[in-house]
């Protein structure tokens, strides 16, 4: 079979690099795509597959990440192209609609809120007033861009001022303002990795002198046996995002004494999840793929 992984990004990263690896050590032939040369051609012979010039035909298609999108236009036609590959009869894994979905942090709470999983009080907001009041109620609030990663631009404050000033500076370039109430937690939380419907492990990321626990932020991982009641968490947030696999952030509420799904990933990396758990997540997607693709 030919299985494709897609990935906006000249340089093949490490994780990008290991699903291909591991298409090839299953027999199949792997290739690496990047979304910006891919079109679909709508011929007298029907949908076209084009990359780069030449057109090709595929089997399935690992979804990674569509790009930095500076355009609605740029946004629309990449993910009309990922979504033709389905029309084509191509399995992608994770579909284009989740992927757009998990990108929206606000979007994708609010599906996880409708399906009765916790979340933190979220608003988004276009005026610096609404961030700054928001603020005085809450107390402590975390405030980041719509559309990010690895948890680069989030910024904790207390003071409704701050808040004001750098809900300010995000609208300035035209972006709203993702306002989260903090919870107050462990110097960790928990990273739950799921792939088709089994709870694959777990990792605690300890902060490294930072209230961020993203690995990338120097957070470090140490495996986790977890409980019944956050794998029935995991299971549950992959149905109610309709996704094949995910990375899961979950947080221990301190104050509500329960847990907190805050962002789902529907693109995770891996590095320091397979270094604490001695998993390897690419083996697993790259079965679920492929199991999918022959049903």
């Amino acid at each position: 079979m030919k299985i494709a992984v897609i990935h906006e990004s000249q340089k093949v990263t490490e994780a990008s690099k290991e699903l291909l690896q591991e298409i090839k050590s299953q027999g199949h032939s792997a290739y690496y795509i990047r979304p910006s040369k891919l079109n679909v051609i709508i011929s007298k012979k029907g949908e076209e597959i084009n990359y780069a010039g030449r057109n090709f035909t595929l089997d399935g298609a690992l979804i990674r990440n569509v790009g930095s999108i500076t355009t609605t236009e740029q946004l629309v036609k990449r993910f009309n192209s990922l979504k033709a590959l389905r029309h084509i009869g191509i399995t992608t894994m994770n579909s284009p609609e989740s992927i757009a979905l998990a990108r929206d942090k606000y979007a994708s709470l609010l599906e996880l809120s409708k399906n009765g999983i916790p979340v933190p009080e979220t608003a988004m907001v276009e005026d610096p007033k609404e961030a700054m009041l928001l603020t005085q109620r809450w107390g402590e609030v975390v405030i980041k861009p719509l559309i990010g990663s690895l948890g680069l631009g989030s910024v904790k404050v207390s003071d409704p001022d701050i808040a004001y000033r750098v809900s300010k500076s995000i609208l300035s370039v035209n972006q709203p303002v993702y306002v989260q109430k903090y919870i107050k937690k462990p110097d960790r939380d928990i990273r739950v990795f799921v792939v088709g419907d089994e709870v694959i492990g777990s990792i605690f990321r300890f902060a490294n002198g930072s209230w961020k626990t993203n690995v990338a932020q120097g957070a470090v991982a140490q495996v986790v046996t977890l409980s019944a009641e956050l794998k029935e968490i995991g299971l549950k947030v992959i149905k109610a995002m309709k996704m094949d696999y995910a990375g899961i952030d979950v947080v221990e509420d301190t104050e509500g004494k329960d847990y907190k799904v805050l962002e789902v990933n529907a693109s995770p990396l891996w590095h320091g999840f397979k270094s604490a758990t001695g998993i390897d997540p690419a083996r697993f997607i790259v079965k679920h793929l492929l199991e999918k693709i022959k049903k």
